[in-house]
């Protein structure tokens, strides 16, 4: 900030101190995108807000795929507690470095190795894409297996429709896109309720799927298993 006058200067130095000596670490995959693509970030956190909302106060949150955890510290914040895993163990260490609070916990494991829990919420957003189509079932089960029985799980995807317009790198790691009634199809056979919105940059709508750059389903209720 560019303060002149003396007095405005004054006035701010007292502010500054307020907000603390603490540093945050950005790693690889944040970097990439701060340095390549900003604008992803701020998609990235409008979906994590999103879903941190319909959470809810009071909840206990798994972020699967939490990456960096810039994401997960939201859902923290927002909803009371959060623990994200990764199988990249750099990223979760850079997670666990930068987000030291009792509300937020991560973890190096794979989700097909985790146990049954009764988590209040499960979030994961740009995985799935990544889980080849032979293990869906899998993926979808495990989410369910870390529910409550009145859990919520928040979905996201980028759109098949947007992959024309995909950069290399992106298709280089996609092996499972989705269309709209495919993922809400997919969802329903684990959930009584689904509930699919699109997402154009930062803005969650309920619009013409087709045109939706991201998809975002959200489960509720999920079925017996």
């Amino acid at each position: 900030m560019i303060l002149k006058n003396k007095q405005e200067r004054s006035r701010w130095e007292p502010v500054k101190d307020m907000m603390g000596k603490r540093e945050v670490l950005i790693g690889q995959h944040l970097a990439h995108q701060f340095t390549k693509s900003p604008r992803r970030i701020l998609h990235m956190m409008s979906y994590y807000k999103f879903a941190a909302k319909l959470i809810g106060k009071q909840k206990n949150v798994l972020d699967i795929g939490c990456g960096e955890g810039i994401g997960t510290w939201l859902l923290a914040v927002e909803c009371g507690q959060a623990n994200g895993i990764d199988t990249d163990s750099e990223a979760i260490g850079i997670g666990t470095n930068n987000w030291k609070d009792r509300r937020i916990s991560f973890k190096c494991i794979d989700l097909f190795k985790m146990k049954k829990k009764n988590y209040d919420a499960v979030v994961n957003f740009d995985v799935i894409e990544h889980i080849l189509p032979e293990n869906t079932y899998r993926f979808f089960q495990k989410i369910s297996d870390c529910l409550d029985h009145d859990g919520i799980a928040v979905i996201g995807t980028p759109n098949i429709t947007s992959d024309q317009y995909a950069s290399p790198i992106t298709k280089a790691g996609h092996v499972n896109l989705y269309s709209g009634e495919r993922l809400e199809e997919e969802m329903k056979k684990y959930f009584h309720h689904v509930f699919l919105f699109g997402a154009n940059d930062e803005v969650v709508h309920t619009g013409f799927l087709p045109m939706a750059h991201y998809l975002i389903a959200v489960g509720c209720r999920k079925r017996k298993s």
